[in-house]
């Protein structure tokens, strides 16, 4: 297997490119299209209510800037979320990756499990506004997590010089 820009085969079959760290280009712009739409189709279900209310001052775009930062929250939450699992795989050793993919999917289910119940009882005692501070923590527990990552890149695996050849993918 070789990276970025580089064959990995001779076959009949078109050259693959193995990319490093690259960006999944279809993907990001059907992804920001599907934002800007939703954003656009909020925009123009709460114009005329900021605009006509009290509480958000009169103005036109307060819904609008809410939901643009919930969603540019949200991308960078989804980010966070694919990228996890690979990180784990990377950061261990090739004999260690069950136990700690267990470790992973353990710690990730309990948080499933626990948070429900503890937001709930949150928002029974105190309010429901409790639900959006109690998130931000959360959020920022998993921030402060990923400080400790010492590196989370991949580590290219040696190639046997047939490989390199392009032989065997016939």
């Amino acid at each position: 297997m070789n990276y970025a820009g580089e064959r990995i085969g001779t076959g009949t079959a078109a050259v693959v490119e193995r990319r490093r760290g690259g960006v999944d280009q279809p993907f990001a712009a059907l992804t920001l299209l599907l934002l800007t739409i939703g954003v656009v189709m909020v925009l123009s279900a709460s114009y005329a209510r900021a605009y006509y209310s009290e509480a958000t001052g009169h103005n036109a775009a307060y819904y609008f800037m809410r939901q643009l930062g919930f969603a540019l929250a949200g991308v960078g939450w989804a980010t966070i979320n694919v990228n996890s699992y690979p990180m784990v795989v990377e950061l261990s050793r090739g004999g260690d990756v069950g136990r700690y993919t267990g470790f992973y999917y353990t710690a990730s289910m309990a948080a499933q499990t626990i948070t429900p119940i503890f937001s709930g009882f949150l928002m029974d005692k105190l309010a429901m506004t409790v639900l959006f501070p109690y998130g931000s923590v959360c959020v920022l527990l998993a921030f402060l997590t990923m400080l400790f990552v010492k590196h989370g890149d991949n580590r290219p695996t040696p190639v046997s010089k047939l490989e390199a050849l392009g032989g065997g993918d016939d």
